[in-house]
This record gives structure tokens, sequence and C-alpha cells, in this order.
């Protein structure tokens, strides 16, 4: 039994459509991304409740799971995310948790059939139950749930969707999975301890994308999209595609603008279905970019700009003694680096 206070498991349900989405949304999200999860006071052990209070929650290792029928004897409970807090507050009576997502969870010691997952949710749930006087979704104290160290990030998040997929809340969605993005050479980008993503400005953005269902239906509609703010970062790709296979993968592209100051923009990865679905759960994966203005630019911004107003200013300082076509070369050249400061170099998203 686990009552490490710096371990949180928390468990999502589908008793709304809004918590069945927040757990293909953990599924979804890069690594370093942002979630949040809200909880009753009631729903929050006294333990957990007492370290949200004391703050020395924050940087716990958390244990994000899909739970569902908890009040039979056939309950559904699976691990599906690794993730740490980085602050928790109640407010009036409401627990707010935000989570940085990090690696997913390697299940080759769980059960792979939907028979062999009721049992051992039943055990994992009686003993929750147990350590903690009654059933709460959010605890500190659970037993061990069969999990390994995560080394292939890919196989990781396929074995968890598909035995999400034995439940009927997922039986008909399509998981997403987002790898990190990166530059246009491939550089990484990173998340920075907020969970915003960081990119520079004119330097644009690959995201790639995979989708995975357990069931296709041809007569059904499904569309992957992204969406930003479409002013300072703007898809520079085709912005959505109609999913025609059960699993595959895409890429979306995006530009951020030319700045004056930094912006924060938000990108939006959706897979949605026709509104009369009604047994389908969409997911929606949002994460926060910062667009920083470029420094190097801003550097040749100046310098360039400095060189060409000394030029345009040489001609007047070298007077008359000098040559009439040196002096006229020296000013055209200069008022082309202030010309290439101010259209090229200068321009900026409106």
């Amino acid at each position: 039994m686990s009552v490490d206070q710096n371990s949180i498991l928390l468990l999502s349900s589908n008793v709304r459509r809004r918590y069945s989405e927040d757990i293909l949304t953990a599924l979804a999200l890069p690594s370093g991304a942002m979630i949040q999860f809200r909880y009753e006071t009631d729903y929050v052990s006294p333990t957990l409740q007492r370290t949200v209070a004391s703050g020395s929650i924050v940087s716990s290792a958390v244990t994000i799971a899909f739970v569902a029928e908890t009040e039979t004897d056939n309950p559904f409970l699976l691990p599906v995310r690794h993730a740490k807090v980085i602050s928790a507050v109640c407010v009036a009576d409401i627990f707010i948790f935000r989570l940085q997502v990090g690696s997913y969870v390697n299940l080759g010691d769980f059960p792979r059939n939907e028979g062999e997952i009721r049992n051992r949710s039943r055990v994992i749930l009686d003993q929750v139950t147990a350590a903690n006087k009654r059933y709460y979704p959010a605890v500190t104290s659970f037993p061990d749930l069969h999990m390994r160290e995560s080394v292939d990030p890919a196989g990781d998040w396929l074995s968890s969707a598909r035995r999400l997929v034995l439940h009927s809340t997922f039986s008909n969605s399509y998981f997403l999975r987002i790898d990190p993005p990166t530059t246009q050479t491939g550089s990484p980008l990173t998340f920075n301890s907020d969970g915003r993503l960081e990119v520079v400005d004119r330097e644009s953005v690959r995201i790639h994308v995979s989708f995975y269902s357990g069931l296709y239906a041809p007569e059904r509609k499904h569309v992957l999209s992204c969406t930003t703010d479409g002013t300072f970062l703007r898809v520079s790709s085709d912005d959505s595609y109609e999913v025609a296979l059960r699993y595959d993968s895409v890429e979306f592209w995006l530009h951020p603008g030319s700045l004056d100051f930094n912006t924060l923009s938000r990108v939006t990865i959706s897979l949605t279905g026709e509104q009369e679905i009604s047994d389908f759960v969409p997911t929606h994966a949002r994460f926060p970019v910062v667009v920083k203005r470029s420094a190097s630019r801003l550097t040749l911004r100046v310098a360039t700009t400095a060189l060409g107003a000394l030029l345009v200013a040489l001609p007047a300082i070298l007077g008359a003694s000098s040559p009439l076509a040196v002096r006229i070369a020296i000013g055209l050249v200069g008022a082309a680096l202030l010309a290439t400061s101010t259209v090229v170099l200068g321009s900026t998203t409106k």
C-alpha cells in the first residue's frame, strides 16, 4: 500500500462527459503541457486536503486514471498518465489541481482483457477505500497499480488506448497523441514551468499528431483540426483532416508572426464527430504558446539601423572634399540599410 505523501492518485470518471474528455486530453497532450483537474471537497481525502493546505503538494508525483462503475461489484479502473503537481488550491469548496503531464504509463504488468481489468480494479478500489476509510477519487494512499517505467512513449500510449477502448465510454472514440513540438529543422521546443510552449517569432513550428480508434465506422464523419488565434500564431498548413482510417498520423505547421512584443496565444488540437453521434467522446487538447520576439533579430535590426544612419550622415561629414560619386554611393547604401531595417526586419504582425 502506498502511503507516500508525495504520491497522489487522481481518478476521473464517466459520470459527466467532461470527465471522460479529461482522460482523452491527458492521453493527448505532449509532455510538459498543463492539464487541470477539479474536485469538490467531499471527493478529496482528508490527508490530501491537508497536503494542499500546507503547500507541500507542489512537485508531487501524480498518477491520472480512468474509473467507472465504482458503486458496483464490477468496476473499471485504468491508469493512463504520469504527471507532476504545479499548484493546488481550494477555492470555496472546490479543489483545483494544475498538473504538468509527464510520461505515459507502462501497463506491461496490467491485465489486457476487460474481465481481468475489472477484477484487478475491484481489488484496487477496495484497498483505496480501506486505506482512506471510504472511497475518494483523489487520494494519497493507494495500492500498487502494477506500472513499469516507461521506455516507449508511443507503445505505452497505444497500450493504454487499447485497454480504454474495452470500456463502453470509449468504444467509439478516437485517441490522440501529440508529439513534443519541434522547429522546422527538427530542434525540440520546450514547455516552461507554467506549461507554456515557448517559440520565437518567424520560427515555424511542426506538430505531429497520431490517432487511433478501436472501431472504425465509415458512415461516421470525424475531423481532426488545429486552431490558433490566427493573428500572432497562424496555421501554415492544412488546418483540418477528415479522418478516414482507424489509425494514422498527420502533421500541422504553425507560423508565429513578427512582433514588437511577446504575446500569449493558444493551440487547440481537436478530433470531433458529427453532433448526432451521442456515444462519441471528442478530444480537445489545448496548450498555451508564448511567442517571443527574437533577440537576434532585434540586435540585427539595431545594428543595421545604426550603420545605415551613419552611412547616410557620412557624406555630409566628408564634405565637398570627397568625390561626389563616392558620397552618393555611401548615401544610397545607408538608405538601403535603413529601408531593410524598417521594412524587412521591422515588419510586425498587426
